[in-house]
Protein backbone atom coordinates (compact mmCIF):
# COMPACT_ATOMS: atom_id res chain seq x y z
CA UNK A 1 0.00 0.00 0.00
CA UNK A 2 1.27 3.35 -0.64
CA UNK A 3 1.87 5.87 1.60
CA UNK A 4 0.06 8.98 2.49
CA UNK A 5 1.18 11.94 0.51
CA UNK A 6 3.14 14.24 2.76
CA UNK A 7 1.41 17.39 3.28
CA UNK A 8 2.37 21.23 2.96
CA UNK A 9 2.46 21.49 7.22
CA UNK A 10 3.85 18.34 7.95
CA UNK A 11 6.25 19.00 5.17
CA UNK A 12 7.86 22.39 7.11
CA UNK A 13 7.33 20.72 10.62
CA UNK A 14 9.90 18.24 9.43
CA UNK A 15 11.99 20.34 7.50
CA UNK A 16 12.02 22.90 10.33
CA UNK A 17 12.65 20.15 13.26
CA UNK A 18 9.25 21.56 15.17
CA UNK A 19 9.77 19.04 17.88
CA UNK A 20 6.97 17.75 20.31
CA UNK A 21 9.18 19.34 22.70
CA UNK A 22 8.51 23.00 20.92
CA UNK A 23 5.12 21.80 20.76
CA UNK A 24 4.91 21.37 24.48
CA UNK A 25 6.52 24.78 25.44
CA UNK A 26 4.80 26.68 23.50
CA UNK A 27 1.40 25.70 24.87
CA UNK A 28 3.37 26.33 28.11
CA UNK A 29 4.12 29.68 27.46
CA UNK A 30 0.80 30.85 25.72
CA UNK A 31 -0.49 31.91 29.10
CA UNK A 32 1.98 33.52 30.24
CA UNK A 33 2.28 35.62 27.05
CA UNK A 34 -1.26 36.39 26.79
CA UNK A 35 -1.42 39.57 28.85
CA UNK A 36 1.29 41.08 26.29
CA UNK A 37 -1.33 40.21 23.25
CA UNK A 38 -2.82 43.38 23.66
CA UNK A 39 0.27 45.35 23.30
CA UNK A 40 1.88 43.29 20.45
CA UNK A 41 -1.34 44.05 18.58
CA UNK A 42 -1.14 47.67 19.31
CA UNK A 43 2.19 47.94 17.95
CA UNK A 44 1.88 45.87 15.02
CA UNK A 45 -1.13 48.33 13.95
CA UNK A 46 1.30 51.52 14.67
CA UNK A 47 3.78 49.88 12.21
CA UNK A 48 0.91 49.72 9.29
CA UNK A 49 -0.09 53.36 10.49
CA UNK A 50 3.10 54.62 9.76
CA UNK A 51 3.33 52.75 6.17
CA UNK A 52 0.94 54.28 3.92
CA UNK A 53 1.15 51.62 1.34
CA UNK A 54 0.30 49.12 3.98
CA UNK A 55 -2.41 51.29 5.53
CA UNK A 56 -4.22 51.54 1.78
CA UNK A 57 -5.08 48.06 2.27
CA UNK A 58 -7.58 48.47 4.93
CA UNK A 59 -10.50 50.25 2.68
CA UNK A 60 -12.72 50.60 5.54
CA UNK A 61 -10.52 52.50 7.53
CA UNK A 62 -10.29 52.41 11.43
CA UNK A 63 -13.36 50.46 11.52
CA UNK A 64 -11.96 48.08 9.89
CA UNK A 65 -8.85 47.86 11.29
CA UNK A 66 -10.33 47.80 14.93
CA UNK A 67 -12.02 44.14 13.49
CA UNK A 68 -8.73 43.65 12.05
CA UNK A 69 -6.71 44.21 15.74
CA UNK A 70 -9.66 41.34 17.26
CA UNK A 71 -8.76 38.89 14.44
CA UNK A 72 -4.81 39.12 14.87
CA UNK A 73 -4.90 38.53 19.09
CA UNK A 74 -7.45 35.20 18.05
CA UNK A 75 -4.56 34.44 15.67
CA UNK A 76 -1.76 35.17 18.13
CA UNK A 77 -3.72 32.78 20.89
CA UNK A 78 -3.77 30.27 18.37
CA UNK A 79 0.39 30.70 18.09
CA UNK A 80 0.32 28.83 21.35
CA UNK A 81 -2.64 26.87 20.58
CA UNK A 82 -0.66 23.80 21.26
CA UNK A 83 -2.07 21.95 18.19
CA UNK A 84 -0.93 22.28 14.58
CA UNK A 85 -2.41 19.83 12.62
CA UNK A 86 -4.47 19.80 8.83
CA UNK A 87 -7.27 22.16 10.55
CA UNK A 88 -4.65 24.63 11.57
CA UNK A 89 -3.03 24.99 8.68
CA UNK A 90 -6.37 25.61 6.71
CA UNK A 91 -6.88 28.26 8.59
CA UNK A 92 -3.91 30.33 8.35
CA UNK A 93 -3.71 29.36 4.59
CA UNK A 94 -7.36 31.21 4.43
CA UNK A 95 -5.82 34.06 5.54
CA UNK A 96 -3.38 34.25 3.52
CA UNK A 97 -5.36 33.79 0.59
CA UNK A 98 -7.05 37.01 1.97
CA UNK A 99 -3.66 38.41 1.42
CA UNK A 100 -3.52 37.87 -2.12
CA UNK A 101 -7.17 38.22 -2.78
CA UNK A 102 -6.59 42.12 -1.29
CA UNK A 103 -3.15 42.55 -3.12
CA UNK A 104 -1.06 42.54 -0.19
CA UNK A 105 2.05 43.07 -1.07
CA UNK A 106 4.95 40.32 0.39
CA UNK A 107 6.81 43.07 1.72
CA UNK A 108 4.72 43.95 3.88
CA UNK A 109 3.65 40.34 5.06
CA UNK A 110 7.84 39.70 5.50
CA UNK A 111 7.60 43.37 7.90
CA UNK A 112 4.90 42.53 9.76
CA UNK A 113 6.05 38.83 10.63
CA UNK A 114 9.00 40.14 12.30
CA UNK A 115 7.12 42.76 14.36
CA UNK A 116 5.10 40.02 15.69
CA UNK A 117 8.42 37.97 16.25
CA UNK A 118 10.34 41.26 17.54
CA UNK A 119 7.60 41.84 20.16
CA UNK A 120 7.11 38.21 21.48
CA UNK A 121 10.47 37.73 22.13
CA UNK A 122 10.58 41.31 23.83
CA UNK A 123 7.24 39.67 25.87
CA UNK A 124 9.22 36.01 26.94
CA UNK A 125 12.05 38.45 28.00
CA UNK A 126 9.79 40.24 30.36
CA UNK A 127 7.38 38.05 31.72
CA UNK A 128 9.42 36.23 33.89
CA UNK A 129 9.94 32.98 32.62
CA UNK A 130 12.56 30.75 33.86
CA UNK A 131 16.41 31.82 32.43
CA UNK A 132 16.83 28.06 32.26
CA UNK A 133 13.77 27.36 29.21
CA UNK A 134 14.37 30.72 28.01
CA UNK A 135 16.74 29.82 24.42
CA UNK A 136 14.50 27.07 24.33
CA UNK A 137 11.69 29.06 24.12
CA UNK A 138 12.96 31.88 22.07
CA UNK A 139 13.73 28.99 19.33
CA UNK A 140 10.69 28.05 19.67
CA UNK A 141 8.76 31.50 18.60
CA UNK A 142 10.83 31.34 15.72
CA UNK A 143 10.09 27.99 14.47
CA UNK A 144 6.54 28.54 15.19
CA UNK A 145 7.22 31.97 13.42
CA UNK A 146 8.87 30.82 10.29
CA UNK A 147 6.17 27.89 10.12
CA UNK A 148 3.54 30.67 9.68
CA UNK A 149 5.65 32.93 7.33
CA UNK A 150 6.10 29.67 5.12
CA UNK A 151 2.27 28.84 5.03
CA UNK A 152 1.87 32.50 3.98
CA UNK A 153 4.14 32.06 1.25
CA UNK A 154 2.61 28.82 0.15
CA UNK A 155 -0.74 30.50 -0.64
CA UNK A 156 1.14 33.19 -2.69
CA UNK A 157 2.70 30.50 -4.73
CA UNK A 158 -0.73 28.76 -5.67
CA UNK A 159 -2.12 32.25 -6.62
CA UNK A 160 1.30 32.58 -9.01
CA UNK A 161 0.35 28.81 -9.90
CA UNK A 162 -3.35 29.65 -10.88
CA UNK A 163 -2.55 32.83 -12.53
CA UNK A 164 -0.39 30.64 -14.95
CA UNK A 165 -3.32 27.83 -15.74
CA UNK A 166 -4.99 30.93 -16.39
CA UNK A 167 -2.60 32.05 -19.18
CA UNK A 168 -2.44 28.59 -20.36
CA UNK A 169 -6.28 28.43 -20.34
CA UNK A 170 -6.24 32.29 -21.80
CA UNK A 171 -4.23 31.09 -24.59
CA UNK A 172 -6.59 28.08 -25.72
CA UNK A 173 -9.47 30.70 -25.61
CA UNK A 174 -7.51 32.46 -27.90
CA UNK A 175 -6.59 29.62 -30.50
CA UNK A 176 -10.15 28.39 -30.43
CA UNK A 177 -11.51 32.21 -30.77
CA UNK A 178 -9.24 32.92 -34.08
CA UNK A 179 -10.44 29.94 -35.25
CA UNK A 180 -14.01 30.19 -35.14
CA UNK A 181 -15.21 33.97 -34.07
CA UNK A 182 -15.12 35.39 -37.76
CA UNK A 183 -16.59 32.21 -39.38
CA UNK A 184 -19.14 32.68 -36.91
CA UNK A 185 -20.12 36.71 -37.33
CA UNK A 186 -20.82 35.77 -40.42
CA UNK A 187 -24.04 33.37 -40.38
CA UNK A 188 -25.57 36.00 -37.27
CA UNK A 189 -25.04 38.77 -39.56
CA UNK A 190 -27.53 36.77 -42.44
CA UNK A 191 -29.68 35.70 -39.38
CA UNK A 192 -29.85 39.68 -38.52
CA UNK A 193 -30.66 40.84 -41.60
CA UNK A 194 -33.66 37.82 -42.24
CA UNK A 195 -35.49 38.80 -38.84
CA UNK A 196 -35.18 42.49 -40.00
CA UNK A 197 -36.87 41.52 -43.25
CA UNK A 198 -39.07 39.33 -41.89
CA UNK A 199 -40.26 41.52 -39.27
CA UNK A 200 -41.88 44.23 -42.06
CA UNK A 201 -44.10 40.92 -42.80
CA UNK A 202 -45.16 39.89 -39.82
CA UNK A 203 -45.55 43.06 -38.35
CA UNK A 204 -49.36 42.68 -37.85
CA UNK A 205 -48.70 39.35 -36.04
CA UNK A 206 -47.94 40.25 -32.23
CA UNK A 207 -46.82 36.76 -31.78
CA UNK A 208 -44.41 36.41 -34.36
CA UNK A 209 -43.18 39.75 -33.55
CA UNK A 210 -42.27 38.16 -29.91
CA UNK A 211 -40.39 35.34 -31.40
CA UNK A 212 -38.24 37.39 -33.25
CA UNK A 213 -37.34 39.79 -31.25
CA UNK A 214 -36.37 36.39 -28.84
CA UNK A 215 -34.10 35.25 -31.93
CA UNK A 216 -32.50 38.87 -32.48
CA UNK A 217 -31.69 39.18 -28.74
CA UNK A 218 -30.58 35.43 -29.15
CA UNK A 219 -28.03 36.36 -31.83
CA UNK A 220 -26.89 39.89 -29.97
CA UNK A 221 -25.69 37.40 -27.11
CA UNK A 222 -24.09 35.55 -29.50
CA UNK A 223 -22.15 38.08 -30.82
CA UNK A 224 -21.37 39.58 -27.36
CA UNK A 225 -19.91 35.98 -26.61
CA UNK A 226 -17.83 35.96 -29.54
CA UNK A 227 -16.82 39.79 -29.19
CA UNK A 228 -15.41 38.22 -25.63
CA UNK A 229 -13.39 35.73 -26.98
CA UNK A 230 -12.19 37.51 -29.82
CA UNK A 231 -10.98 40.28 -26.86
CA UNK A 232 -9.38 37.70 -24.84
CA UNK A 233 -7.66 36.58 -28.15
CA UNK A 234 -6.32 39.72 -29.22
CA UNK A 235 -4.96 40.20 -25.98
CA UNK A 236 -4.35 43.86 -27.63
CA UNK A 237 -2.46 46.76 -24.91
CA UNK A 238 -4.69 49.56 -24.17
CA UNK A 239 -4.23 52.80 -26.58
CA UNK A 240 -4.37 55.35 -23.96
CA UNK A 241 -6.21 59.31 -24.04
CA UNK A 242 -7.13 61.50 -21.65
CA UNK A 243 -11.03 59.77 -20.53
CA UNK A 244 -13.32 61.18 -18.59
CA UNK A 245 -14.05 58.52 -16.06
CA UNK A 246 -16.90 60.14 -14.40
CA UNK A 247 -19.20 61.16 -18.13
CA UNK A 248 -17.90 57.24 -19.59
CA UNK A 249 -19.47 55.70 -16.06
CA UNK A 250 -22.76 57.91 -16.25
CA UNK A 251 -22.79 56.85 -19.92
CA UNK A 252 -21.98 53.60 -19.98
CA UNK A 253 -24.36 52.67 -16.99
CA UNK A 254 -27.68 53.68 -18.96
CA UNK A 255 -26.52 51.45 -22.12
CA UNK A 256 -26.67 48.28 -19.69
CA UNK A 257 -30.24 46.82 -19.76
CA UNK A 258 -31.53 46.06 -16.63
CA UNK A 259 -34.85 44.89 -15.57
CA UNK A 260 -37.41 47.82 -14.06
CA UNK A 261 -37.39 46.72 -10.45
CA UNK A 262 -33.25 47.20 -10.32
CA UNK A 263 -32.28 50.21 -9.16
CA UNK A 264 -29.03 51.47 -10.11
CA UNK A 265 -27.16 54.59 -7.81
CA UNK A 266 -24.77 56.43 -8.82
CA UNK A 267 -22.25 58.36 -6.52
CA UNK A 268 -19.67 60.68 -8.79
CA UNK A 269 -17.56 63.45 -7.05
CA UNK A 270 -17.41 66.60 -9.34
CA UNK A 271 -14.47 66.85 -9.79
CA UNK A 272 -12.21 64.06 -11.04
CA UNK A 273 -8.98 64.45 -13.07
CA UNK A 274 -9.08 62.58 -16.41
CA UNK A 275 -7.31 59.11 -16.48
CA UNK A 276 -4.93 58.08 -18.95
CA UNK A 277 -6.89 54.86 -20.55
CA UNK A 278 -8.63 53.16 -23.45
CA UNK A 279 -11.91 54.56 -23.09
CA UNK A 280 -13.06 51.13 -25.15
CA UNK A 281 -11.72 48.74 -22.91
CA UNK A 282 -12.70 50.50 -19.73
CA UNK A 283 -16.15 51.01 -21.08
CA UNK A 284 -16.27 47.04 -21.46
CA UNK A 285 -14.77 46.27 -17.79
CA UNK A 286 -17.99 48.34 -16.49
CA UNK A 287 -20.17 47.11 -18.57
CA UNK A 288 -19.65 43.54 -17.41
CA UNK A 289 -19.41 44.70 -13.58
CA UNK A 290 -22.91 46.35 -13.96
CA UNK A 291 -24.21 43.51 -16.05
CA UNK A 292 -22.88 40.90 -13.39
CA UNK A 293 -24.44 42.79 -10.50
CA UNK A 294 -27.75 42.60 -12.58
CA UNK A 295 -27.43 39.24 -12.96
CA UNK A 296 -26.76 38.85 -9.22
CA UNK A 297 -29.63 40.57 -7.96
CA UNK A 298 -32.10 38.67 -10.14
CA UNK A 299 -35.31 40.40 -11.15
CA UNK A 300 -34.93 43.37 -8.47
CA UNK A 301 -32.63 45.14 -6.10
CA UNK A 302 -29.96 47.74 -6.23
CA UNK A 303 -26.63 48.71 -7.37
CA UNK A 304 -24.21 51.27 -6.66
CA UNK A 305 -21.53 52.75 -8.17
CA UNK A 306 -19.06 54.74 -6.84
CA UNK A 307 -15.95 56.69 -8.03
CA UNK A 308 -13.77 57.15 -5.71
CA UNK A 309 -10.69 58.87 -5.96
CA UNK A 310 -7.22 58.62 -4.85
CA UNK A 311 -3.57 60.22 -5.33
CA UNK A 312 -2.29 57.99 -7.21
CA UNK A 313 -5.20 55.58 -8.38
CA UNK A 314 -8.89 56.25 -8.75
CA UNK A 315 -11.27 53.63 -7.53
CA UNK A 316 -14.62 52.35 -9.55
CA UNK A 317 -17.05 50.71 -7.01
CA UNK A 318 -19.38 48.65 -8.12
CA UNK A 319 -21.99 47.44 -5.36
CA UNK A 320 -25.25 44.75 -5.28
CA UNK A 321 -28.08 43.51 -2.89
CA UNK A 322 -27.63 40.20 -4.47
CA UNK A 323 -26.70 37.12 -2.46
CA UNK A 324 -22.60 37.44 -2.15
CA UNK A 325 -19.88 35.43 -3.23
CA UNK A 326 -19.24 32.00 -1.45
CA UNK A 327 -15.68 31.50 -0.70
CA UNK A 328 -14.76 28.73 -3.12
CA UNK A 329 -16.08 30.98 -5.71
CA UNK A 330 -14.23 34.16 -4.49
CA UNK A 331 -11.29 32.16 -5.24
CA UNK A 332 -11.82 31.18 -8.86
CA UNK A 333 -14.05 34.02 -9.72
CA UNK A 334 -11.18 35.71 -12.25
CA UNK A 335 -10.43 32.46 -14.28
CA UNK A 336 -11.14 32.11 -17.96
CA UNK A 337 -14.52 29.99 -17.95
CA UNK A 338 -15.30 29.44 -14.93
CA UNK A 339 -18.62 30.70 -14.04
CA UNK A 340 -21.42 29.43 -11.82
CA UNK A 341 -24.30 30.24 -13.71
CA UNK A 342 -25.94 28.06 -16.94
CA UNK A 343 -26.37 30.30 -18.99
CA UNK A 344 -22.76 32.19 -18.12
CA UNK A 345 -19.22 32.25 -20.53
CA UNK A 346 -16.66 32.83 -17.63
CA UNK A 347 -15.55 35.38 -20.00
CA UNK A 348 -16.91 38.57 -18.77
CA UNK A 349 -14.43 38.80 -15.33
CA UNK A 350 -11.43 37.37 -16.85
CA UNK A 351 -11.42 39.93 -19.52
CA UNK A 352 -11.98 42.59 -16.34
CA UNK A 353 -9.02 41.64 -14.86
CA UNK A 354 -6.86 41.20 -18.07
CA UNK A 355 -8.10 45.01 -19.18
CA UNK A 356 -7.20 46.35 -15.33
CA UNK A 357 -3.99 44.88 -15.22
CA UNK A 358 -3.12 46.11 -18.56
CA UNK A 359 -3.74 49.38 -17.62
CA UNK A 360 -1.48 49.18 -14.32
CA UNK A 361 -4.17 48.52 -11.91
CA UNK A 362 -5.86 45.81 -10.25
CA UNK A 363 -9.44 44.23 -9.69
CA UNK A 364 -10.83 42.83 -6.34
CA UNK A 365 -13.84 41.12 -5.25
CA UNK A 366 -15.32 40.71 -1.84
CA UNK A 367 -18.26 40.53 0.38
CA UNK A 368 -20.16 43.25 1.83
CA UNK A 369 -21.11 43.24 5.34
CA UNK A 370 -24.09 44.04 4.83
CA UNK A 371 -24.66 41.44 2.26
CA UNK A 372 -23.97 41.90 -1.80
CA UNK A 373 -20.89 41.03 -3.46
CA UNK A 374 -18.55 44.57 -4.19
CA UNK A 375 -15.85 44.55 -6.78
CA UNK A 376 -13.34 47.12 -7.12
CA UNK A 377 -11.01 48.31 -9.96
CA UNK A 378 -8.45 50.57 -9.07
CA UNK A 379 -6.90 52.66 -12.35
CA UNK A 380 -3.83 54.85 -12.52
CA UNK A 381 -5.25 58.44 -12.45
CA UNK A 382 -1.74 59.29 -15.14
CA UNK A 383 0.24 57.73 -17.93
CA UNK A 384 3.35 58.18 -15.66
CA UNK A 385 1.35 56.15 -13.12
CA UNK A 386 1.72 53.00 -15.45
Amino acid sequence: MDAAPVTVLQALISYIQFSDGDVALLAKMGPILTPFFPRIVDRFYDAIHRTPEALAVFEGGEAQIQRQKGMLQRWLVGLFGGVYDDAYYEERAKIGRTHVRINLDQRFMFAAMNVVRRELHAALGECGWPESERYRGHTAIDKICDIELAVMLETYREASVQRVQQTERLATVGQIAASIGHELRNPLAVMQTSIQLLGRRVSDDPRAEKHLRRIGDQIGLCNAIISDLLELARDRPPERHPVDLIALVRQTVIDVPRPAAVQVELDMPEDVAAIHADAGQVRQVIVNLVLNAVQAIGPEGRIDVRVVPGDEFIELVVDDSGPGLPADVLRRLFEPLFTTRSSGTGLGLALCRRITEKHGGSINAANREEGGARFTVALPRTEESV
